[in-house]
């Protein structure tokens, strides 16, 4: 049977020797930058190359995170980041970045790449179009179920990873704004605050609260997939990912023990599989806030969902009883010892906790009781009786695997052979061999001479050779050669035992391979590359603009006659009367979702016909798009979805992801991509346009600066107005809140009923949609709007500037259009100021829960 690579997270120093300590295969871990942890205390330069020595010596990988947004101004940085890592023999970098990813290939390309969940992969497609771009593996969405990872895994021969347990993103991992637009921590630039994690109000859509109090609605429970072993290995995983570089080594070491053991029990004897009740309870233990399989059986409803609380939940204890004095009786369903943490559920003040220091148990005072009894305890004074009891930490355990990351002595070691051969007047020699073949030798310093009265023998030589201390490695065998009695001195059996591990550590390490060119051939690469951007431009965007495209694609600011370089307007709408109002108002082209919303129905072929037609009398384009999302059990119905648009008349599609980049490219198809391909810099436009893109909407996280510093190789675009989904779920609030979803159980469908949104703690309500493959789009509460800085935003060079109005009705999208279109006229005739102010006035007035200028003056914060 196929043996997969258990890879566990470590954030420091500590927890990696805590992963390697109990088991792990590979290790991930992140430097001081450029990774998607930064609140992880991560590792220095000089960490890392300590990092990758001693994980190599234990036959451990290491791949390190830089998988991170990169802007201009950091890639060459970042690049030589990657030289430094691939000089250390790191086994692979995992990426996000476009840009970073095709500058790698070119100057690099021996080291391998390991795809980022936050490039949203979830379906063949997308793995394809990463395994032909050089990918080494790719980490699938953790939406996915076992059904789709199959189905994936029959289709490429990219490796596949699947995070296996740990927290979970309510969002789909990349696509989420809602920590950068909310507070300017952006989870693409590693600094996510997590505001899924904080409690909402289910309100309709007048504002009013649906529920009696706010709940943590965007907060999951733990994925936990110990019983689904054999079904992930089924399934075609080659790697096992624990979420967790923000843990401590404690959980490190817990979960990877756990998996290691279940791991290897199935592969010996896959008929007698099992998860020990003790091993479920210790992971339960370290960290959880309750467990799930996540989407592995399919939708789970309600049971995704950690709605009581976002920490640590532990382990339940049991309820307080009845008070004696200052004691509570508490009947026990798990063991408890003196030192053990527990939290108590008090009816009023939250949640309370403390270090057991007392057990009382028949009247007489114990260090520890069993489940099943019961004990008094010292609880909090507000505790009542009827009050939950959990045991958030077990003190024997927390010793125990402490144990196996901080003593001297390594409890997994390497066997090794040795064999010794000894013959008066000549040195000793010591062989030593390890279990991949590495051989070395060693002499003393001295000759043997004949012994009189203690000569070596194999008790002595083993047990002097055998004294491997702090190494990580045992003596296994050992063979004596000894043509007669002889003797040396016990220091130097010592000194040439020493000696001879050293040789192997220093081979060993070796046989690691070093993925980098000489640095001088790098260097001028990286020079080439990065200084010939403006010439490559120009070469580009000319090839661009030739020829005629009824999607206006090749349209480019630089190739307008005119002394001001004015983009055109383009509008993205949810359905066909969407589209109408947008091309009636003066949209020069107009995007139509690739997503149905619920309670609308997908246009006919001769709808779609009818408005393209009515669009190019126009001199406008229609530009249909592909769902920014698919799973591989809907590929086949995008498929024909595809094939549907290309009937009616399309030529041009807006694509979202590598999924959409490779479908086109099998359909022989054009394409524009759109904004959340998180494109950041210039390389990774590079990268789209050599992937044959026609030109690409730019990332919402970018601020004029590193708009600035763009050279783009192909036309671009910025999103200027509107609500922005600020996450994409395959969780949906309404379905599990309102509508009885729970594995097994349908939906009531509210979603059809009416419009809701999520109001926060401080009384902001963002706007909830869903479309018919029951995604939910959580919206900004307030809505984009720059018209007023319009005149910047033109400065830049872009060709065309964008509405979002996917979920707007046809009204607003034509008041609205109408307003952009004004202002874009009043600008191609050298007017503003003035103008540009009594046209945002009226646009901020459509806006009645306020606006919001992006990121496009404030940035993601560094």
């Amino acid at each position: 049977m196929t043996k997969v690579e258990l890879m566990a997270p470590a954030g420091s120093p500590e927890a990696l020797k805590a992963a390697v300590s109990n088991g792990a295969d590979a290790v991930y871990l992140g430097g001081k930058q450029f990774n998607a942890r930064e609140g992880a205390a991560n590792f220095s330069r000089e960490e890392i190359l300590a990092a990758i020595d001693y994980a190599h010596e234990r036959d451990t990988r290491v791949y390190v995170t830089v998988n991170i947004l990169l802007a201009d101004r950091e890639l060459a940085q970042a690049l030589d980041y990657l030289y430094f890592l691939g000089n250390a023999r790191v086994d692979g970098i995992i990426v996000q970045d476009l840009g970073l990813a095709a500058l790698a290939r070119r100057l690099l390309p021996e080291l391998p790449l390991i795809g980022s969940t936050q490039m949203t992969v979830t379906s063949a497609a997308g793995a394809k179009y990463l395994q032909e771009q050089g990918f080494k593996r790719v980490v699938l969405g953790r939406e996915l179920s076992l059904t789709d990872i199959k189905a994936i895994s029959r289709q490429v021969e990219i490796e596949l990873e699947a995070f296996v347990h740990g927290a979970l993103c309510f969002s789909y991992s990349g696509q989420c704004l809602l920590s950068s637009m909310v507070g300017g921590r952006s989870g693409n630039r590693g600094r996510c605050a997590q505001p899924c994690r904080l409690a909402y109000t289910l309100v309709d859509e007048k504002g009013r609260p649906l529920e009696l109090k706010p709940e943590h609605l965007l907060s999951t429970r733990d994925l936990y997939t110990l019983d689904r072993v054999p079904q992930l290995i089924a399934a075609g995983v080659k790697a096992f990912k624990i979420e967790g570089r923000m843990r401590r080594p404690e959980y490190v070491a817990v979960v990877t023990r756990a998996y290691r053991k279940i791991i290897d029990r199935y592969l010996a004897d896959p008929e007698g599989f099992q998860v020990l009740p003790e091993e479920a309870m210790e992971v339960a233990q370290i960290f959880n806030r309750d467990f799930t399989p996540g989407y592995l059986d399919g939708d789970p409803g309600a049971e995704l969902m950690s709605y009581g609380r976002p920490s640590n939940r532990g382990l339940y204890l049991g309820r307080a009883g009845r008070r004696q004095g200052e004691r509570f009786l508490v009947h026990l369903e798990a063991p408890l010892r003196q030192g053990d943490g527990v939290e108590v559920w008090v009816s009023r003040g939250g949640h309370q906790g403390l270090v057991v220091h007392h057990i009382w148990q028949g009247g007489r005072e114990v260090t520890f009781a069993p489940a099943g009894t019961t004990v008094a305890l010292e609880l909090p004074p507000s505790t009542r009786p009827g009050d939950r009891i959990f045991k958030t930490s077990d003190v024997e355990l927390l010793k125990e695997v402490r144990r196996t990351y901080t003593s001297p002595r390594e409890e997994r070691r390497l066997p090794l052979t040795m064999k010794v051969e000894a013959r008066a007047g000549e040195p000793l020699k010591l062989e030593v061999v390890d279990p991949q073949g590495h051989r070395v030798q060693a002499r003393t310093s001295v000759y043997a001479e004949v012994a009189e009265r203690h000569p070596l023998d194999e008790s002595v030589l083993a047990e002097q050779l055998g004294r491997l201390g702090n190494t990580p490695y045992r003596l296994a065998e050992l063979t004596a050669s000894l043509a007669e009695p002889v003797m040396v001195p016990l220091s130097e059996l010592n000194r040439v035992r020493r000696e001879a591990i050293e040789k192997l550590r220093q081979v060993r390490l070796a046989a690691w391979p070093r993925r980098v060119p000489p640095e001088a051939e790098f260097r001028q690469g990286l020079e080439r590359l990065l200084s010939r951007r403006g010439r490559e431009r120009q070469g580009a965007r000319s090839v661009a603009c030739k020829g005629h495209d009824p999607g206006n694609e090749g349209v480019s600011s630089a190739g307008r006659q005119g002394p001001r370089r004015v983009p055109r307007l383009s509008v993205a709408v949810g359905d066909l009367e969407g589209a109408r109002a947008a091309l009636a108002a003066g949209a020069g082209r107009v995007y139509l979702t690739g997503e149905v919303w619920q309670g609308k129905e997908p246009p006919q072929e001769a709808q779609l016909q009818e408005l393209m037609t009515a669009a190019g009398e126009k001199g406008a384009a229609v530009i249909p798009a592909l769902p920014r999302i698919w799973h591989e059990t809907e590929a086949a119905a995008v498929a024909r979805q595809l094939e549907r648009l290309a009937a009616a008349g399309a030529s041009l599609f807006l694509v979202a992801g590598p999924g959409g980049l490779q479908i086109i490219k099998e359909y022989g198809l054009a394409g524009w991509g759109d904004y959340p391909f998180n494109a950041f810099n210039t390389w990774s436009l590079k990268a789209l346009a050599g992937a044959g893109l026609k030109g690409v909407t730019l990332s919402p996280e970018m601020n004029l600066e590193q708009l600035r510093e763009l050279d783009p190789p192909l036309p671009v675009e910025a999103v200027v107005h509107g609500a922005l989904p600020l996450m994409i779920s395959a969780h949906c609030v309404l379905g599990a809140r309102l509508g009885g979803k729970r594995p097994g159980r349908a939906c009531a469908a509210p979603c059809r009923r009416g419009r809701y949104g999520l109001k926060d703690r401080l009384g902001l309500i963002f706007p909830v949609t869903t479309d018919r493959q029951c995604r939910f789009y959580l919206y900004n509460a307030r809505e984009m709007s720059l018209m007023d800085h319009l005149e910047e935003i033109t400065a830049l060079g872009l060709d065309w500037v964008r509405i979002e109005a996917r979920e707007k009705p046809p009204g607003y999208i034509r008041r609205v259009t109408g307003l952009y279109r004004e202002a874009l006229a009043a600008l191609e005739i050298g007017e503003g100021g003035e103008s540009l102010a009594v046209l945002a006035r009226e646009a901020e007035n459509l806006a009645p829960a306020g606006i919001t200028r992006g990121h496009y003056f404030r940035g993601v914060i560094e």
